[in-house]
């Protein structure tokens, strides 16, 4: 088994960094400190002297980029798809989660992770704030015909198995023939089969089960379909294979809540990895070089 390991970059000491993306357009990273309604930009020439942070109002809990777009950014609210204005901070929403609970439900629960598919659909999930109450689902946000408008679907319905305290993930395989999820308090990682026309993803089956008491948090898929999984609590990530066999780790010293990692760089072989700041958790932004680059993650069309 081919074992990593990463290196301390940025000395950011979040309260609960996440979301790192790489845009590719302007050779830019960015991530975000949820707990502190934070959202970093990194220019990797100029590196962490020259970053500049947007201080906003409410968190952001997940960033991916817009095509063709340098100045905005698709992000995640607590309960909303929203676009930001990457200079001026400025929020414009598109739509926002709805419980059939009511108000009430909806203050138990916010976003949390998300995805772009191919076609650019707006994939998303929410967790409990408590961390503990079966509320996270998926949604997705679906565009009218004549794209003037958008509509967010709860996709886990009355469906138990598609139901989580915390879900994370959703990623797909390099030929969109698969949707990966994360339901992260049981330690289980699930496969979908996904029909890119419609943006359907049926048949779910576990990939995997981390038995260590590790959490798998965010996720990031390489050009061999192999899933990058934060094992969450155990400082360290693991590479899972499509058969779903730990074919790599990489430990991640001082980070022992990794969060999430993405892949970005000219090559696609950094691999950027966000950690909470918690005991025995520094909070800061590490990146490693691995052998097999990362599939670059697909934009959303506005």
């Amino acid at each position: 088994m081919k074992e990593y390991t990463a290196e301390e970059w940025l000395p950011s000491q979040c309260e609960l960094g996440e979301s790192p993306l790489y845009r590719r357009a302007d050779d830019t990273f960015f991530f975000v400190d949820i707990k502190k309604c934070a959202v970093h930009c990194v220019p990797l020439s100029r590196g962490w002297t020259q970053r500049y942070t947007l201080h906003l109002d409410e968190c952001v809990t997940r960033l991916d980029a817009v095509e063709d777009r340098i100045d905005v950014l698709a992000v995640q609210t607590r309960l909303g798809f929203s676009v930001l204005n990457s200079t001026s901070g400025a929020l414009t929403r598109l739509a926002e989660v709805r419980h059939k609970g009511g108000a009430d439900l909806d203050q138990k629960v916010r976003m949390n992770d998300g995805g772009i598919d191919a076609r650019g659909r707006w994939w998303a999930s929410t967790m409990a704030v408590d961390e503990e109450s079966k509320l996270g689902r998926l949604w997705r946000l679906d565009r009218t015909e004549d794209e003037t408008n958008a509509k967010v679907r709860d996709i886990s319905g009355d469906d138990e198995g598609e139901i989580s305290a915390v879900i994370n993930g959703i990623v797909w395989s390099p030929d969109d023939r698969f949707m990966y999820v994360a339901h992260t308090p049981e330690g289980k990682i699930y496969r979908y089969d996904y029909d890119i026309e419609s943006g359907t993803a049926t048949n779910r089956q576990l990939l995997v089960h981390l038995k260590d008491g590790s959490m798998p948090d965010g996720l990031a898929v390489d050009v061999e379909g192999h899933v990058w999984a934060a094992a969450n609590s155990q400082g360290k990530l693991v590479r899972i294979s499509p058969e779903g066999k730990i074919t790599a780790t990489c430990v991640v010293p001082g980070a022992k809540m990794t969060s999430c990692p993405a892949f970005g760089g000219a090559d696609m072989k950094t691999m950027f990895i966000t950690s909470i700041g918690a005991e025995e958790s520094t909070g800061n932004v590490y990146r490693v070089r691995v052998d097999v680059p990362g599939v670059p993650r697909h934009e959303f069309k506005l």
